[in-house]
């Protein structure tokens, strides 16, 4: 699978053909780029890469609302699903790499293990099981008041998505390939002595004695 691999290809191919279109960027002055809604600047950015996209918006009665931009992409392998969702209000956004797929109760105790295993070593979002359906999707968050929603930002934080969605699918996939597993969590847990588990002293830091 090269989910990450696709869409860089496609942000390349994307980017060259807006050069072309104009030799030089339109700035628009920042007093009028905040003060445009966050959903808005959104869609911009999917159609200056030419990408179809589905937006929703929450029911009415929901307060505050929240939007959603739906973006399918594939591979020569899978398919997953790139959903946007905005608060208009709070500012936040987060970007979903949603697998097509879902785990089937039978095996959820596995990949809770699996993904909270996984979790700890990334640096950057986070992959997560819904335990309402099954659903299993990479997570990256911004703050579109301090972060700028620049075509370069958008783009690092979609490929942030797409690497952990890579990640998200091999879990998925081993622990699917296990015919029998165990519906108790703690089975799951790595013993000391796994090759895999380093010494704690290096993965997490000890607070200083003195107090601010």
């Amino acid at each position: 699978m090269k989910l990450l691999k696709k869409l860089k290809s496609l942000l390349k191919t994307s980017d060259a053909e807006v050069s072309k279109k104009r030799t030089q960027p339109i700035a628009e002055p920042e007093s009028e780029v905040s003060q445009q809604p966050i959903t808005d600047r959104l869609m911009q950015y999917l159609e200056r890469h030419s990408w179809h996209y589905e937006a929703r918006s929450s029911n009415s009665s929901i307060t505050p609302p929240v939007h959603h931009l739906i973006v399918l992409f594939s591979d020569t392998e899978h398919q997953w699903t790139c959903v946007f969702r905005i608060n208009e209000k709070s500012q936040l956004v987060s970007i979903f790499g949603v697998l097509p797929e879902v785990v089937p109760h039978s095996h959820f105790a596995m990949m809770l293990m699996a993904i909270a295993t996984a979790n700890l070593s990334i640096p950057f979002g986070s992959i997560e099981l819904d335990p309402t359906d099954g659903e299993v999707r990479a997570k990256v968050s911004l703050d579109a008041e301090f972060t700028p929603l620049s075509d370069k930002a958008l783009g690092v934080h979609l490929q942030g998505v797409a690497s952990l969605t890579e990640l998200a699918q091999r879990l998925y996939d081993d622990v699917l390939y296990e015919p029998d597993p165990s519906p108790i969590a703690t089975d799951y847990l790595q013993h000391p002595t796994d090759v895999h588990t380093q010494d704690s002293s290096e993965q997490y830091y000890e607070p200083t004695d003195q107090y601010q």
